[in-house]
């Protein structure tokens, strides 16, 4: 087998994920103090009680749904004041046809504008949709509360209808509005001449089965439809918080499950189709790519309030932040994203840092945008010493992927097509290098550190520090398809020195090669951008090295440098167990501690 090729699949990772690093900040109410209070002076000054959803003007002004005082609040960006444009603290229904400011509210739930700027909301508690239209607040639709199963107005005038607990609400380009009534378990239409209509569910509550996919929506049984959104093609998105489901109903009126185990409250697209929502279980907050790929970029994972720029020293790293039950998100044509920080009685901004290290990942998992789960905290991915990691964001380097070539000496250079990487102020050998990802092998010089700050420059321009964890250990094993899951970049040893595939599996005591990363310190110690040597002594990791195949314990009869490769490619020849049912079977490594990700391989 050529080496060039296995040099292709141990190098280039996936070029597909895309990170971007935010800063977090307060930018409304005083942290974690709910009242009724500020109108008229500072944002950060006011005090807010329970804020679930936050939407925006076409002037870029933040409105807040209030939910404990039963109003609406706006913050002012131009000069950072807070007032009420509508609700008096208290609930109550009052005010239609006069000045919106004082009028009462009950429990509003949702917000939305249309192209006019004209504000709609759902004022779940009075079971109605009122309207701001210059400065004066009317019913938009709605009369008194529905009852379940009972016909509620559909065909006739949307000021006749009924709603039982309407607590979603969503304008398209048309002027169409959407209501999420979710005390009936259905989604409401409001054409522009009036009339009300049901364009999905069946007005019968699911408690936890779901029926309808692919279907008309208008027979599909929904659960808890909360909230609305749409996309830039008009398509009408539901965040079903009973089915935890988010479901999309096209122009031809079908729907269509795109997320399960979707635990948002809310969700909202911003103009390159990404979707951002909020995670109250596990406090965090997520941005969905068009492709699919879903990037943490705020939270920690742990419920408090932390993170600020310039508070207990944060660096304002919105990973790094704490958040309380966020409820709901907006985001600007600029991409801050806007989190109802609800616990926190809070509005918290997420402002991408324009270059800077979005994420840093093992390059043979390249797994680095999962959230933290409830309750662990800091979900920075650690690095290890010699590990041959991924970074990802933009403008990191070229347009165009370039990939390193050793020196004549063999080793890697610390500076490749204007890029440099550092960690802690030592330079790191570039594998390849473009705008949104570079590739390193982190310099063994942090071996025994607990952190270290990493730097990426390009053409000069330094990007903003980021501190990232470092261990002892941390194995990823190099697979086929560079993504970090299925099929192992194995060889079988078996004298064909041929690539273990579905199609080419190796017999059960047979010996396989594979590839990986993350082993740590070796000795003799690792030198960066060193070739492997042809012949003994290899570097060997200080750290124990073990594998399972299939679950059983599998033999290692070697683990070392990989000969002709850059220290930090560890090979390891493991033995197949006997008993492994045939086809393909997990594999993992352990170094120390420490297991990689399953991969698999081939067995017969």
């Amino acid at each position: 087998m050529k080496k060039l090729s296995i040099a292709c699949g141990l190098l280039i990772a996936s070029g597909s994920l895309f990170a971007q690093q935010y800063n977090i900040n307060t930018i409304g109410g005083t942290p974690v103090t709910p009242g009724w209070s500020g109108d008229g002076g500072p944002a950060t000054a006011a005090e807010i009680n329970t804020p679930i959803r936050v939407a925006l003007d076409s002037n870029g002004n933040i409105y807040i749904t209030d939910l404990a005082n039963s109003s609406i609040r706006v913050i002012y960006p131009a000069n950072g004041l807070m007032s009420s444009i509508t609700g008096n603290g208290s609930p109550g229904y009052s005010g239609d046809g006069k000045t919106a400011i004082g009028a009462q509210l009950s429990s509003p739930h949702d917000i939305a504008f249309d192209a006019s700027n004209n504000l709609y909301i759902a004022d779940t508690g009075n079971s109605r949709i009122r309207i701001i239209r210059n400065g004066v607040i009317s019913t938009f639709a709605g009369s008194t509360r529905g009852v379940e199963g009972a016909n509620l107005g559909d065909g006739g005038p949307a000021t006749s209808a009924q709603f039982i607990l309407p607590t979603g609400v969503a304008v398209d380009k048309s002027g169409n509005v959407y209501v999420a009534d979710i005390g009936n378990a259905t989604v409401r239409k409001i054409s522009p001449n009036g009339t009300i209509s049901t364009i999905a569910g069946t007005g019968f509550q699911s408690f936890g089965a779901y029926s309808g996919e692919g279907g008309p929506a208008t027979q599909a049984l929904l659960g808890q439809p909360y909230s609305l959104t749409i996309d830039g093609a008009g398509n009408l998105y539901i965040v079903d918080t009973g089915l935890s489901r988010l479901f999309r109903v096209g122009n031809d009126g079908l729907i269509h499950t795109v997320y399960i185990n979707f635990i948002a409250q809310n969700c909202v697209f911003d103009a390159a189709g990404n979707l951002y929502t909020a995670d109250y279980t596990n406090n965090v907050v997520h941005k969905i790519l068009p492709t699919g790929t879903d990037i943490w970029i705020g939270g920690d994972g742990v419920s408090g309030y932390s993170g600020d720029i310039g508070t207990s020293g944060a660096t304002g790293i919105a990973t790094s932040g704490q958040l309380a039950a966020p409820y709901g998100v907006a985001v600007d044509k600029a991409g801050n994203v806007y989190v109802a920080d609800t616990t926190n009685a809070i509005i918290r901004e997420l402002s991408p840092v324009p270059f800077s290290i979005g994420a840093i990942a093992n390059a043979a998992t390249s797994i680095p945008f999962a959230a933290p789960s409830a309750g662990y905290g800091d979900a920075s991915i650690p690095v290890a010493p010699g590990e041959i990691v991924t970074l990802f964001s933009s403008g990191l380097g070229p347009a165009g992927l370039v990939v390193n070539k050793p020196q004549a000496n063999g080793y890697y250079s610390t500076s490749f097509a204007g890029t440099t990487v550092t960690f802690n102020g030592t330079p790191a050998p570039i594998i390849y290098t473009s705008s949104t990802l570079v590739s390193v092998v982190v310099p063994y010089e942090i071996n025994g550190l607990t952190s270290a700050t990493v730097v990426v420059t390009y053409q000069g321009s330094p990007s903003v520090a980021r501190t990232v964890p470092v261990t002892p250990t941390l194995p990823g094993v190099f697979t086929l398809n560079s993504t970090g899951s299925g099929q192992a970049l194995a060889v079988n040893l078996d004298g064909t020195n041929s690539l273990n595939t579905s199609a080419n599996p190796i017999a059960a005591g047979g010996f396989v090669l594979l590839y990986a990363t993350g082993e740590g310190q070796t000795t003799p110690s690792g030198v960066d951008g060193k070739p492997g040597p042809s012949t003994a002594p290899f570097p060997m990791p200080v750290n124990s090295v073990t594998a399972t195949v299939g679950g059983m314990n599998a033999v290692v009869s070697y683990a070392g440098g990989a000969p002709g490769f850059v220290a930090g490619v560890m090979q390891v020849n493991l033995q197949i167990p006997a008993g492994l049912t045939a086809g393909n079977n997990n594999v993992v490594l352990t170094i120390d501690t420490i297991s990689s990700p399953p991969v698999t391989i081939a067995t017969k």
